[in-house]
């Protein structure tokens, strides 16, 4: 069985106790508990190419755009590239969480500027057209059968021409499609069927796709069964490899 609590508290982290509190700090803290490690944190001891390729990407663009110091070596030259690239992913990160908080708060939250005005628009605008019922957000889900936990977005009844709807998993992810179509990356499909594996329940798995640049839109792209079930398998796989490298299955402790 898995806990689901809601709201979730103590904000994001990398473990989770039983009762769905984050732990501060990392693997041995989480011992000392018995805490359950995220999806996030499991899924980072596998090879992700989307994030992969967006690293590389970004370290090319530094080393094409930065300008060449005087007597400057190439290790230098390297090093410092490799900090513009991070900076970069940082600041990218930065307007993920913002536009995660701007969707979170959607109901209630007031733009800043123009920009986030055409954003808080456009959310909802797709809410009032799509969504149903809200059943959960912001929640962590805890599965004490397999040893790990999660924080998801929104657990929605979704409007399919029913009285009821249909419910289903939603999660936001923001991407810069640099001038191409939004588009999912596998690694998604797998934390979604992770969560949908804790919770325990028949619930269809869905991204809403945002674009993070100054044209936002929204696309919405829903996983199919066979592919959720398929991700779930690799998602085990990769549990079991983190808890073997790691020594440590939180579903035995205690």
């Amino acid at each position: 069985m898995a806990n689901l609590i809601q709201p979730s508290r103590g904000g994001g982290g990398h473990f989770y106790t039983k009762d769905g509190d984050a732990v501060e700090g990392g693997l041995r803290e989480a011992r000392k508990v018995g805490a359950f490690p995220s999806v996030t944190t499991v899924m980072g001891c596998a090879k992700n190419y989307g994030l992969e390729n967006y690293k590389r990407e970004q370290f090319g663009l530094a080393l094409l755009t930065l300008n060449r110091k005087k007597g400057e070596t190439d290790d230098e030259f390297i090093a410092r590239a490799d900090l513009d690239a991070n900076d970069q992913s940082a600041k990218a990160m930065e307007k993920g969480t913002h536009i995660h908080n701007l969707w979170e708060n959607i109901d209630s939250v007031i733009g800043e500027n123009t920009l986030d005005e055409k954003r808080i628009e456009i959310m909802r605008d797709w809410k009032a057209e799509n969504i149903l019922k809200i059943e959960q957000s912001e929640s962590v889900v805890v599965s004490q059968a397999y040893g790990f936990a999660g924080r998801f977005d929104t657990l929605a009844r979704v409007k399919d021409g029913t009285k009821d709807g249909e419910l289903m998993l939603l999660d936001l992810k923001t991407s810069d499609p640099k001038g191409k179509k939004l588009k999912p990356w596998e690694s998604y499909c797998m934390q979604l069927s992770a969560y949908s594996l804790a919770l325990g329940m028949d619930v269809a798995c869905a991204n809403i796709m945002f674009n993070s640049t100054d044209k936002p839109e929204i696309l919405f792209h829903r996983w199919e069964r066979s592919e959720i079930e398929e991700a779930r398998g690799g998602f085990l796989g990769v549990l079991a490899y983190w808890q073997w490298a790691n020594n440590y299955r939180p579903q035995d402790v205690g």
